[in-house]
């Protein structure tokens, strides 16, 4: 069986506890996460049959336990306070809220304080209409 190859490139992926460099990019097929790093690393595990896409700087978490819930504690969080991390605190983000190699693929992305976008099980299944699903990458 194929299953299609993405690799989303140009966000954060969050949340990242006790790492220097915030991840800028994240790799998935079928149901689980391949790679999560900077952009040119995870670009290098394609080989030759994933599609790119460009996640304009929006923040990836892997997909809140409770949609609604989470939409309200992104819009109250404090100044300063990291996206992933105002996740992970409510204890919205499931057991194990890091995204790495092996996760499922289940993941929100943010623009801001808007969810933009989500995949469950590998798939686009929701999207804003003006800003996601996202534009290919080159």
């Amino acid at each position: 069986m194929t299953h299609l190859y993405v690799i989303a490139v140009g966000g954060r992926v969050e949340p990242v506890p006790g790492q220097a460099k915030v991840p800028t990019a994240i790799g998935w097929a079928a149901e689980a996460v391949l790679a999560v790093g900077a952009d040119e690393e995870v670009r290098s595990i394609s080989r030759g049959d994933s599609s790119f896409v460009d996640i304009s700087g929006c923040t990836v978490t892997a997909l809140p336990t409770d949609i609604d819930r989470a939409v309200a504690a992104v819009a109250s969080r404090a100044a300063g306070s990291g996206l992933g991390s105002t996740l992970a605190q409510a204890r919205l983000l499931g057991p194990d809220p890091v995204l790495a190699t092996g996760s499922p693929a289940d993941l929100a992305f943010w623009s801001g304080d808007r969810l933009v976008a989500v995949v469950r099980a590998g798939a686009f299944t929701e999207g804003d209409e003006h800003f996601g699903p996202f534009p290919r990458a080159t």
